[in-house]
């Protein structure tokens, strides 16, 4: 009997083997179909904890020079910025500097229709204010303050509606530093970036460095970086995976902090927002291939979050209960991206 069952048991390890060898496969297939119909000029990688099931590089990071990218190619990650930012705000509470349901006044000095808001209405985009970006104004720290100090009312009243706001995360980047008493990036760096092991991670300055150049479909250049807290990190596909692993084994957060980041808000009228903390999420999200190969049938979140400056794309998507992974940064931002996340998505999920 003992010798039957542990054929049994040899035997669904060596089916799940080959149903997961078929999976990377075919992710393998659909990520070069793309590169070589020139609908993906980037970086990806698919991961299941720390094993890779898939990683892979295509195209040119700077046409002039024809340097070609590679996993290690920095590239500005947009609003994938705003994880971090949310992140940063935790630790701080954590630690007690601060709580998010504190109002934002009660450390900065701000616009008086700004003072009572909620720092978690900040953080889940539900504050009211207006977005710079929306308004033309330039994403400097003077333009942005200057426009939200001569604002004289609400875009909406406080947690109403939920409205995608940049301006939200740079008054979030303001308050770490002003509680810290660091640099927006000096904070990161010692919080985040070196304890995950993050080298080539940081908060963009201004300077030049060698990285991927953006290009529109026809090749041109259009080029465009921030420093502020809404979306000035650059970043590589490798250290993004570091940080998603991190993530998932609580090394920079509590467990308790890191879900409550990825919990959907209730606004006044007791609709459900369906965004956390720099993170959207998805509800009632499908099964894995991996639930169903170790006979499980859970139905639990997905959070993830896109990216778009100028011509860069990121995305980062973190299965929560199963640990599974996708990130993707293309310096050519292209409709396909979402084609192939979502062809990525369906060999993973059924």
């Amino acid at each position: 009997m003992k010798k039957i069952f542990n054929i049994i048991i040899l035997a669904i390890i060596l089916s799940s083997c080959s149903e997961e060898q078929a999976v990377n496969e075919r992710i393998q297939k659909t990520v070069e179909e793309y590169a070589a119909r020139g609908h993906f000029n980037g970086s990806i990688v698919i991961a299941h904890k720390d094993s890779i099931i898939y990683k892979g590089s295509f195209g040119y990071a700077d046409i002039e020079t024809i340097d070609t990218i590679s996993s290690s190619t920095l590239f500005p990650i947009a609003s994938l910025t705003k994880q971090f930012t949310s992140t940063a705000i935790m630790i701080l509470q954590e630690r007690g500097k601060l709580n998010i349901n504190d109002r934002i006044g009660n450390y900065l000095e701000v616009n008086k229709i700004m003072q009572d808001i909620p720092i978690k209405n900040f953080m889940n985009h539900t504050s009211g204010i207006f977005n710079y970006l929306e308004n033309n104004i330039e994403s400097n720290k003077d333009s942005i303050l200057k426009f939200h100090n001569n604002c004289d009312t609400l875009y909406f009243s406080v947690n109403s509606k939920y409205h995608y706001c940049n301006s939200n995360y740079f008054f979030l980047g303001l308050l770490i530093e002003q509680v810290s008493v660091m640099t927006y990036n000096d904070f990161l760096t010692e919080n985040i970036f070196k304890p995950t092991g993050m080298n080539s991670t940081f908060v963009y300055d201004g300077k030049e460095y060698d990285r991927a150049i953006g290009y529109d479909k026809a090749g041109n250049i259009n080029d465009y970086l921030i420093t502020t807290a809404d979306g000035g990190i650059i970043s590589t596909i490798d250290d993004l995976l570091l940080w998603d692993i991190a993530l998932s084994e609580n090394t920079i957060l509590t467990e308790e902090s890191k879900n409550k980041m990825f919990e959907p808000c209730e606004l006044n009228n007791g609709e459900i927002n369906s965004y956390g903390f720099g993170w959207e999420l998805k509800l009632n999200s499908p099964v894995s291939v991996f639930d169903l190969i170790m006979g499980n049938s859970k139905n639990e979140n997905i959070v993830s979050h896109s990216g778009g400056l100028a011509s860069f794309a990121a995305y980062n998507q973190f299965d929560t209960e199963n640990d599974l992974f996708i990130i993707l940064l293309s310096n050519q931002k292209r409709h396909e991206l979402f084609d192939l996340k979502e062809d990525v998505n369906k060999e993973l999920y059924l």
